[in-house]
């Protein structure tokens, strides 16, 4: 019996083939949502693990000292993100530019800052290896040339008032007007008995906001290791500076790239995702270490 006697046939139809094609885009629709939520899981969980190493090396760092690390000292030096390399394994690059050295000016050839630190990115914004390096205008401060620097996604909690101790950060001359309420202050280290509100309930460490397409742009995303410029490497968070609302949010706020949340570590080590929604006077005792006021209970 022949082939076409028997009603065999060699393909699919075309309508056969549509059907085919539409079963499969509608599986792919329903996959696609379930694997970015995996990865976004995943990236959290490397997030979380970032702002713990950096708890961890504070705290470190508070044992060896007696007090956390400044958030910079005055002038042309060092931030807190530099005194904590040899607590994550960094020594090597700490040595070359060791707390209490040079300003950076007297730096002939400070290329070591563009080094990027893995523990600084969160995996759900970008790569250590992919961030571009932040790069000061020629000539800005007095300079003959360009100060580069790494850029990072986490930033120091200096507390309320928008400052950390040192105004402009020129050099201890220039005080602010309102003294500093964060666990990071300029020039001297908070002790653990300063944070009389609890540790577990004042912010040390959170997610940095950078707005949307300002990637190693002033004064979003710059120096991370430099102390001249506060902005770069530290936030406020409290009345007037809330959680970022939207990734455009230009403010200088905290906030991260997961949605609802933004994740921080905490004073006793703990790291904890606080709503991007929660009220600023809330979010306010949070990061105030000495007010004497009951902690939000829902964050």
């Amino acid at each position: 019996m022949s082939r076409a006697t028997r009603g065999w046939r060699d393909g699919f139809t075309l309508i056969e083939l549509l059907v085919v094609i539409a079963v499969i885009a509608i599986l792919m629709g329903l996959l696609l949502p379930a694997v970015q939520k995996v990865r976004e899981a995943a990236n959290r969980a490397k997030c979380q693990n970032n702002l713990k190493q950096i708890g961890l090396a504070c705290h470190n760092y508070e044992n060896a000292r007696g007090y956390f690390p400044p958030s910079r000292l005055a002038g042309e030096v060092q931030t807190w993100a530099w005194f904590i390399l040899p607590q994550l394994e960094q020594n090597n690059l700490y040595q070359k530019w060791p707390e209490g050295g040079p300003q950076i000016g007297n730096i002939p050839f400070p290329d070591f800052l563009n080094t990027p630190i893995p523990v600084y990115f969160c995996p759900s914004r970008r790569e250590s290896g992919t961030a571009k390096g932040f790069q000061q205008p020629i000539g800005d401060c007095g300079f003959p040339t360009s100060v580069g620097g790494a850029v990072a996604d986490y930033a120091a909690g200096v507390g309320t008032t928008g400052d950390d101790g040192i105004g402009g950060g020129m050099g201890p001359q220039e005080p602010s007007a309102v003294p500093p309420n964060g666990v990071f202050v300029a020039v001297r280290g908070v002790r653990v008995a300063d944070i009389t509100d609890g540790l577990s309930h004042t912010i040390l460490v959170g997610e940095k906001h950078v707005p949307e397409g300002q990637s190693a742009s002033y004064p979003w995303d710059c120096n991370t290791y430099d102390g001249h410029n506060v902005v770069c490497s530290t936030r406020s968070a409290g009345p007037g500076f809330p959680i970022a609302q939207s990734p455009k949010d230009p403010r200088r706020v905290f906030g991260g790239p997961h949605v609802g949340i933004c994740m921080f570590a905490f004073a006793d080590g703990g790291v904890r995702p606080v709503r991007s929604s929660i009220d600023e006077y809330a979010l306010g005792l949070l990061s105030h270490r000495s007010d004497g006021q009951a902690p939000p209970s829902d964050y």
